[in-house]
């Protein structure tokens, strides 16, 4: 299967999450799920887009720098003050932006188009003709009453939820980003703090899977570093069946003690074993039942080297999660890049390896970061993506490579140059 078909198989029958109402501060990057109906018209009265003087656009028609028109200053209006009353006939009204406008006003002169020739008549000078509806805000021109303001599927952004708020929301109805448990196995795994053997590591993988979780949308519910006790793992992952997806590190390969796959047999529905794509040690895929008659939730087990995690996790985690949160599906990104140099050692079997992206003239060049062979973080640190290496997939005569983008790394950096 090639990983797009591997991609559909997973995805089928996986739906969307239901729409929940959260308040909006829970709201940002959720896709909206039901369009917003603006209740009113906002603004609900006309109001000055800049700071000046509220005039009848007929009485300074003829206003210019040479002929200015002299009109006297009946009051000032601030923003949020009550609806002010009517403009005298012949008089302007000081405004400062987002104002309401009095009565009979039907445009605004720009402080800087005024002068003061004498300030204690209280007076002011129009030095430039306004057009009615000049410099104002009519009723209804943000949202107009009845209408759609957002509509369903949109990405609540900054903008979007300023809205929301704008219109006197504090919830909405969005499809909520994935839950996401976490499962860390290993039993040479130690967390910090507690003292490190020599065969002994320091469990990374649970800072890496939660950084790849919430760059690509998701929140993690729960993180457990477990070892290899088949019971103490099979509790983990029964524990994490509460979340909507569950994301392992380790145990996907075929020795005595990768026994992720042994302590879930009774819990498995369905599985796609050995995602294997060229290039990448293997994955598996599963739908697990939270409990006897219980719902089915998605499970992900990722190989346990970094290198291996983050590229799996691209290719088959990213798409779960896009499904999962609401979002239309997307291919993983490649670049085509030329080789700078062919990193040290044998290449014979394909792999992807970490490097650094810079543009020249003639298009991307991919430089190695180092070597990734066995965990690949000192490799990782900085690099933009992954370049399929192996005698297969270069081209002997330009060198050229796929370099495998990450999401969180779609658009290049700046400092790629």
């Amino acid at each position: 299967m090639t990983t797009d078909e591997i991609i559909a198989a997973m995805l089928a029958g996986l739906p969307q999450l239901a729409p929940v109402r959260q308040a909006l501060a829970e709201c940002r990057d959720c896709f909206l799920a039901s369009p917003v109906i603006a209740a009113a018209d906002l603004p609900h009265w006309p109001l000055a887009s800049r700071d000046g003087y509220a005039v009848r656009a007929a009485d300074v028609a003829s206003a210019s720098a040479s002929v200015p028109i002299r009109l006297p200053v009946a009051g000032e209006i601030a923003p949020g003050e009550s609806t002010p009353g009517a403009l005298p006939a012949g008089c302007a009204v000081r405004v400062l932006t987002g104002a309401p406008l009095p009565a009979g006003a039907d445009a605004v002169v720009r402080t800087e188009d005024t002068r003061f020739p004498h300030a204690a008549e209280n007076h002011v000078e129009v030095l430039s003709a306004a057009a009615a509806g000049q410099f104002v805000a009519s009723i209804g021109s943000e949202f107009a009453a009845g209408a759609t303001a957002l509509r369903a599927g949109l990405t609540l952004g900054p903008a979007e939820l300023a809205a929301l708020a704008a219109l006197g929301l504090g919830h909405a109805l969005v499809i909520p980003k994935p839950r996401v448990a976490i499962v860390v196995s290993g039993s040479e795994l130690r967390q910090k703090g507690v003292a490190s053997e020599l065969s002994q590591l320091y469990a990374s993988n649970g800072v890496l899977v939660t950084s790849m979780v919430e760059a690509c949308g998701g929140v993690v519910e729960s993180l457990r570093i477990v070892s290899d006790d088949p019971a103490e793992l099979a509790t983990a992952l029964r524990c994490a069946t509460s979340a909507d997806l569950i994301v392992t590190t380790g145990g996907t390969g075929r020795g005595a003690r990768d026994v992720i796959g042994k302590v879930l047999r009774e819990q498995e529905v369905s599985s796609m074993w050995n995602l294997k794509v060229r290039g990448s040690r293997p994955a598996t895929f599963r739908m697990l039942r939270a409990h006897p008659g219980g719902r089915l939730v998605p499970h992900l087990a990722l190989p346990g080297r970094p290198v291996a995690a983050m590229v799996a996790f691209s290719l088959f985690a990213w798409p779960l999660l896009r499904r999962l949160s609401g979002r239309a599906p997307r291919k993983i990104h490649y670049l085509r890049a030329r080789l700078a140099a062919m990193p040290e050692g044998e290449h014979k079997s394909q792999r992807f390896f970490p490097v650094y992206l810079r543009h020249r003239k003639s298009g991307w060049e991919a430089v190695p970061t180092g070597d990734a062979s066995l965990y690949g973080l000192a490799a990782a640190i900085g690099a933009h993506g992954f370049a399929l290496l192996g005698q297969a997939r270069v081209e002997a005569t330009e060198r050229l490579v796929r370099v495998l983008l990450p999401p969180w790394q779609e658009t290049i950096s700046h400092d790629a140059s």
